[in-house]
This record gives structure tokens, C-alpha cells and sequence, in this order.
């Protein structure tokens, strides 16, 4: 049988071709970039934390940070919070600025609660218990002495098993009032008595 060579050279050229056509398929993929992963949206709504309470000054001027100065005293409060919420006690620094003793009349200081109920208080010791009654009424600061103290109001102490504990979140209801009283003055100079008026706010 006589094969016609042109038939040959075609059949040869579309095996050439066939092997071009396959070999840049191949290389096509392999060139091809890999899909990227699709990104998991987190659908979880987010938790907001909870607003961190803290003690301001509305009066006799108003301090964000719960600070009063003048040339007798310079005072910082700090706000009760607990673990269990706002404890119903005012911790407080107390520096004498003045060239003078200046003495604490306990007996005459007072806290107004947010009710409108004013009542008498009573402190913490050194160890941090509640004190029963106030013990010494007075106490007296030397020229540029500190006092460190906590002020409890006496409707707010509750008997439990362990001993004395303080009620929560009844200064948190709305403004308050703590009445200092100050005897000022000594041998060189008359004694008179200072009262301030702190009003205070947590928000």
C-alpha cells in the first residue's frame, strides 16, 4: 500500500501540536494561583465591660478626682469599691497645710446620705475593722501631719456571724454630704471652728 506523504507530515505536525497543547495546559495549572481561604467571620457580639464607678467632688468646688485644698487642709477621697460593689464608708487623706494644730471634732462631723437622712459616723482602725463607737471624739494634727481615716456611717453597719460588716450600693444612689468640723487655733492665736461641707457624687 503507497502511503501519501503529505498525510504523514500533517499527522506528524498535529502530533507536534498535540503534545504543544497539553504541555501548556500543564503549565497553565500549575502556574495557576492557589484559591485563597475564605475568612471566618466571627458572628460573636461583642461584651462591653461594665463602667468603672468613681467618687467626684460637687462640693464646696468641684473636683473630678475627689481633691479639696485650701490654706488650712488639703483632703482626697477614694472611692469604697469592693468586689461585692460600693461599700458604704468614705476613706479619705487629711494634711494640715496650715502653720497650726488643727483638731478633728469627731463628735460634730456627720454624713448625709442620699435619702436626705443625716447620721452620725463612726471609723475604721488602723486594721481596717469597724469601730462600734467612736473612741477618741477628737484628734489632733501637727503642721504639715497626715491623717488617714475612713468615715462609716452608723445606719449602714450590719450585724453578721463574723462580727461588724457595711451595707453596698447605698452611696452609689445619688449625691451625699460629709460635714467636717475642724477646731482651728492654739496658745498664740483664739480657737475657732471650721465646718466643711463636702458633697459628692458616684457615677
Amino acid at each position: 500500500m503507497i502511503v501519501n506523504p503529505d498525510i504523514g507530515k500533517l499527522a506528524i505536525i498535529a502530533a507536534i501540536f498535540g503534545v504543544l497543547l497539553v504541555g501548556g495546559l500543564f503549565i497553565n495549572q500549575q502556574q495557576a494561583p492557589a484559591p485563597e481561604p475564605a475568612q471566618v467571620v466571627d458572628q460573636t457580639p461583642a461584651v462591653q465591660a461594665a463602667p468603672q464607678l468613681s467618687l467626684e467632688m460637687l462640693g464646696p468646688v468641684y473636683s473630678e478626682k475627689a481633691v479639696y485644698q485650701d490654706d488650712l487642709i488639703r483632703m482626697s477621697f477614694k472611692t469604697p469599691l469592693t468586689d461585692n460593689g460600693i461599700e458604704s464608708d468614705l476613706p479619705f487623706w487629711l494634711h494640715n497645710a496650715s502653720g497650726e494644730v488643727i483638731t478633728v471634732l469627731w463628735d460634730r462631723c456627720s454624713l448625709q446620705l442620699p435619702s436626705g437622712n443625716t447620721v452620725n459616723i463612726v471609723n475604721r482602725g488602723p486594721d481596717g475593722a469597724i469601730a462600734d463607737s467612736l473612741a477618741d471624739r477628737l484628734i489632733s494634727i501637727a503642721p504639715g501631719g497626715d491623717l488617714f481615716d475612713t468615715i462609716v456611717p452608723v445606719s449602714e453597719i450590719t450585724q453578721v456571724d463574723g462580727g461588724l460588716a457595711l451595707t453596698t450600693d447605698v452611696l452609689s444612689q445619688g449625691p451625699f454630704q460629709f460635714v467636717l468640723a475642724l477646731q482651728v487655733g492654739g496658745d498664740c492665736s483664739p480657737q475657732q471652728i471650721k465646718y466643711y461641707t463636702f458633697q459628692f457624687i458616684i457615677r
